[in-house]
Order: C-alpha cells, then sequence, then structure tokens
C-alpha cells in the first residue's frame, strides 16, 4: 500500500510537471534546456513549371520541368545562419548553437520515408529553420491562340520552434522569415534555365531578403519576450 502510495504522489507530481512544461513560454523553455540546436536545412532553387493546371481557372503551362537547380551564394547561407547569434542576443542567452541537420535520424520507410524524425532525436527542445526558392512558371493565357507564360522567382525561409511533450512533437511556434517575390516577366515560350538565371539573378535580391529575414527574426523574438514578460508579470 505504501509503495502504491509512492507511485501515486509521483505520478502526481509528473503530472504537474508535464502541465508547467505545457504553459510555459519559449523563454522559460529555453533556460531550462541550456543547450538548444538551431538545425539549418538550405534547399537549391528548383523549376516549378505548374506543367498541368491544378485546380482553378489557372491553367497548365505544359512547360516540362527542368532538372537543373541553382545553389544559393555564400552571401544567403551566411545570412540564414546569424539566426543562431540574433537568438542568443535577442533572447539574452548563450544557449543556442548550430546543429547540424545531417545527423537527425531520418524515417526509413513509409510516408515520411527519407524526412527527419525528430523523436528520435531525442532533444527536449529545438529549432528548425529551412530556405529554398522556385523558378515559377504559370499560365497567364486569356484568348484562344494566344500564349502568355509568366516567368518568376521567389525565395522563402521559415523558422520553427518545437519541443518533444508526453513522447510527441509539439509545435510552439513559427514564422516566414526572409521572403522574396520577384516581378514577373512574361515569354511566349517555356524558358529554360539559362533563361531563369539571367533573368533573375539571386545577387539582385540578397538585400530585400537580407532586410526581410531580419526584420522578421527581431519581429518572432519580440512576440516572444513579451509573452515571457507577460507570464512573469502573473507568476509575481
Amino acid at each position: 500500500m505504501k509503495n502504491l502510495k509512492k507511485i501515486a504522489f509521483a505520478m502526481m507530481i509528473l503530472s504537474g510537471m508535464v502541465f508547467n512544461l505545457s504553459a510555459q513560454t519559449i523563454k522559460e523553455r529555453i533556460d531550462a534546456a541550456k543547450t538548444v540546436k538551431v538545425y539549418i536545412s538550405i534547399t537549391d532553387i528548383v523549376h516549378t513549371p505548374h506543367t498541368n493546371a491544378s485546380s482553378g481557372p489557372e491553367k497548365g503551362t505544359g512547360c516540362v520541368n527542368f532538372t537543373q537547380t541553382t545553389p544559393f551564394p555564400a552571401n544567403y547561407t551566411d545570412e540564414i545562419k546569424q539566426i543562431v547569434d540574433m537568438f542568443n542576443k535577442g533572447f539574452n542567452t548563450t544557449a543556442f548553437i548550430a546543429g547540424d541537420i545531417s545527423t537527425v535520424p531520418v524515417f526509413e520507410s513509409g510516408i515520411q520515408k527519407g524526412n527527419q524524425d525528430w523523436l528520435k532525436l531525442g532533444e527536449p527542445l529545438f529549432v528548425t529553420v529551412y530556405a529554398g526558392g522556385a523558378y515559377n512558371v504559370t499560365n497567364m493565357t486569356l484568348m484562344v491562340g494566344e500564349v502568355r507564360l509568366s516567368n518568376s522567382l521567389n525565395i522563402i525561409s521559415s523558422v520553427g520552434v518545437d519541443a518533444i511533450v508526453a513522447g510527441k512533437i509539439k509545435s510552439l511556434s513559427s514564422k516566414n522569415l526572409g521572403v522574396v517575390y520577384s516581378p514577373s516577366k512574361e515569354s511566349k515560350t517555356c524558358a529554360d534555365y539559362d533563361y531563369f538565371v539571367k533573368n533573375f539573378p539571386l545577387a539582385d535580391y540578397f538585400d530585400k531578403f537580407k532586410a526581410s529575414f531580419e526584420s522578421k527574426t527581431t519581429d518572432f523574438i519580440t512576440k516572444e519576450m513579451e509573452n515571457y514578460d507577460k507570464a512573469m508579470k502573473k507568476k509575481k
């Protein structure tokens, strides 16, 4: 009976700990974790030709997907990696360090095959940062016999903060960061890889990406610190 009471008491304490954990702000979780790894994944810019219409009024382009991709230049990757220092400064901590996403276990089968298995990683709190882009083609044809293809470049990056709670991954917060949408350029025929590289040079969009990335990262941190300040005031 004594053992049962001890177990019941321990379960009550554990339940309280889980409840308190779920109520914690991100700043509190950071301070509790001591070390938080930031996993950065940057993929090449790929071709998205919208060959067939998927839904709605958009028509298929009929363009064939070319296989060439464009890696992000060093100034983009260096900018994205600065998020570790920005997080440490903004959250007033030294907990954040760069993680190596290649070391994260992946699913070996099923619909998520090849994707990261964060549960198996076993870290209670982690940050993921993704960046990628696409050479887009859409069909803007309005009249029979007329061909109007719209070509553009978009770059998107995002951040997510996740925790493992009660054996499950819990998304704590996420936000789009550096976002770039280039002006479109029309063509009557499907453009090739060289056309996109020439007409949408990544160097032309770096300043816009940098400004967006830093501004939205700051906004993300500010919002989370405001949540922390409110929570601390309630505890007084």
